[in-house]
């Protein structure tokens, strides 16, 4: 985060939190917190540690889960009632401290990949941190004194409150070679630049787009340095657009997205300024625009990888089948021809073993050609069990083509569904569009209901789908965990619930879109079938199944994975088995 944002929000922050006593901290997911306090106006603190949005800022309008985390209800165990008694952000560090009460202090480490969120006592003692770093430098450690980040006066030699034109000029020319002209406006911009980004990005860019068109680089860092200190200020968001106007699958970044204390004319040349009046709350609007473009990005990601699965999947296929015909073409031809010659040549036929050596007749030199045979059979049975496999193989040449047929559509349904995800700049736009490739059977996997998070891409289930003779669909899932998932997350309260009893298997939904108070006979025993055949009683002649409504269908507390409660159900025996012409994709 900024440091010139940073360092004026946490002022904003002191005057709306001092003194009052914490409620509640949330965990919205694994980089963003959410503080609760308990005194009118009950303002929510937003704390994000994500590398792509490291901000602290007060929020509205943003839920608390229903579901704590553990480490969301520890920090609330070890801060709940206590008060603020302070909130400082140290010179030039990118971290804010809070402090509760006498012997609590919340630090919060807003530095790119580097983030952080530790709680330590009064001995400054750490008790609680949401990330461990790969590296052993600053690693925290629960008991361990903490470590805070080396003074930026070692890195940057200064501070927003300290770093002078005159300091950045003195810093320039001790490290200036021979070579480098002091003068140089080119020169000195880019050495300003490598010195003051760690302060701001922002104000480094602008000092360096200043100089560039001619201004004095050394004056337009001390402007642009008191106005910081002492304003005016007149936060804004620079974007490319209004946000309502900003497409969800607009690249967003530091570069195009930023909250600053007031409009940099470096920005306005591609970006829009928009006028917050708060720093906060600027800083605000910039997280929301990020979090519906990471949202968008994650989702898009994960379907765009469905997709991608299903295409190779479908490409692998059409390769055999294609080396199938093929086989089957060549089967038919040569067992019918061979059936031929045994039986034309059964008077003079040549037995070696597993050969018989027979004229060709086909062949203009009539010249003998060795033929595999069974050595337990007589030639006419041979023949006979030629003739049957190239009957066999006739069977496949003909339907094959079918199927290959339906396969090829198939992929280019999944082009334009990959066509379809691209088009789509929106969220709900592409919720369109995977709720339709879902409804036409394009992909057979779901996306898992889950706590949005910053930093996870989207995951999607998949299940087995099959069409009952009546047009129902049938869904099936492939693991324990998935089970969970299709039955309480995909499933709605009118579909119809299956699983085998008394043997481990999948659960097996009926949709009911149209609610309809009873499903035919033929589609329950369909898909009782599929349930007796997606479990371990496969092997049984026939498999009792349960048959109930999705509403009737409970999860136990401290229930295994896949394990539920029936309120009510009924039962029905069935012989374990999958539907004629089972899509062989499924």
């Amino acid at each position: 985060m900024d440091h010139a944002m940073l360092r004026v929000i946490s002022g904003e922050l002191r005057v709306v939190l001092l003194n009052q006593p914490l409620a509640q901290v949330a965990q919205l997911d694994s980089h963003r917190f959410l503080l609760r306090f308990e005194d009118p106006p009950f303002p929510r603190l937003h704390i994000a540690i994500h590398p792509r949005l490291s901000t602290i800022h007060l929020a509205r309008g943003v839920k608390t889960p229903t579901d704590p985390t553990d480490l969301g209800a520890s920090l609330t165990r070890q801060l709940e009632g206590r008060r603020v008694t302070d909130l400082t952000k140290p010179p030039g560090e990118r971290l804010v401290r809070i402090r509760f009460g006498d012997d609590r202090i919340l630090v919060i480490e807003l530095m790119g990949r580097a983030s952080n969120l530790v709680l330590l006592d009064g001995e400054e003692r750490v008790l609680l941190f949401a990330r461990s770093h790969a590296g052993a430098f600053r690693q925290p450690v629960e008991g361990g004194v903490y470590q805070p980040p080396p003074p930026l006066a070692e890195r940057a030699r200064g501070t927003f409150e300290t770093l002078t034109a005159d300091q950045l000029r003195a810093n320039f020319e001790c490290a200036a070679d021979d070579e480098t002209a002091v003068g140089d406006d080119a020169a000195v911009a880019k050495a300003m630049y490598e010195e003051i980004a760690g302060l701001s990005a922002h104000l480094a860019r602008e000092v360096v787009w200043q100089a560039r068109r001619g201004a004095d680089a050394w004056e337009t860092f001390d402007a642009i340095r008191a106005r910081v200190l002492s304003g005016p200020h007149q936060p804004v968001l620079h974007a490319p657009d209004d946000a309502e106007r900003i497409a969800e699958a607009t690249p967003l970044g530091a570069r195009n997205l930023f909250a600053f204390l007031f409009p940099l004319p470096s920005a306005l040349t591609d970006l829009k300024a928009i006028e917050f009046p708060t720093a906060g709350e600027a800083e605000a609007a910039a997280t929301d625009l990020t979090l519906r473009h990471l949202a968008y990005a994650s989702v898009k990601e994960s379907l765009a990888g469905v997709l991608r699965q299903e295409r190779k999947r479908a490409d692998a296929l059409l390769e055999t089948l294609e080396k199938e015909l093929e086989e089957a073409a060549r089967t038919q031809e040569r067992n019918r021809r061979y059936g031929e010659l045994i039986l034309a040549g059964l008077s003079d036929a040549q037995r070696q073993g597993s050969e018989v050596l027979v004229i060709d007749h086909y062949d203009p030199e009539q010249r003998r050609v060795p033929i595999p045979i069974d050595p337990r059979l007589n030639l006419n049975e041979n023949a006979a069990r030629l003739f049957k496999t190239a009957r066999r193989a006739e069977r496949t040449a003909n339907a094959l083509p079918g199927r290959l047929a339906t396969l090829r559509l198939r992929r280019e349904a999944i082009a334009g569904g990959e066509r379809g995800v691209d088009a789509a700049l929106t969220l709900d736009a592409l919720k369109a569009v995977e709720s339709e490739l879902q409804e036409t059977g394009i992909i057979r996997a779901y996306r898992r209901a889950q706590r949005a998070d910053v930093a996870v891409k989207s995951e999607y289930v998949p299940v087995r789908e099959f069409r009952t003779a009546d047009g129902f669909t049938i869904i099936v899932g492939r693991s324990s965990a998935d089970n969970e998932h299709v039955t309480f997350r995909v499933a709605a309260p009118h579909d119809l619930w299956l699983h085998a009893s008394g043997w481990p298997g999948a659960h097996v939904v009926v949709r009911n879109p149209q609610r309809k108070p009873a499903l035919p006979e033929g589609t329950v025993h369909e898909a009782a079938g599929i349930a007796a055949w997606f479990s371990k009683g496969r092997d049984e002649k026939h498999v009792e199944v349960h048959v109930a409504w999705r509403r009737h269908v409970r999860k136990g507390k401290g229930m295994p994975s896949g394990m539920v409660m029936l309120k009510k159900f009924r039962s029905v025996r069935v012989s374990p088995r999958l539907p004629e012409g089972t899509d062989p994709l499924r």
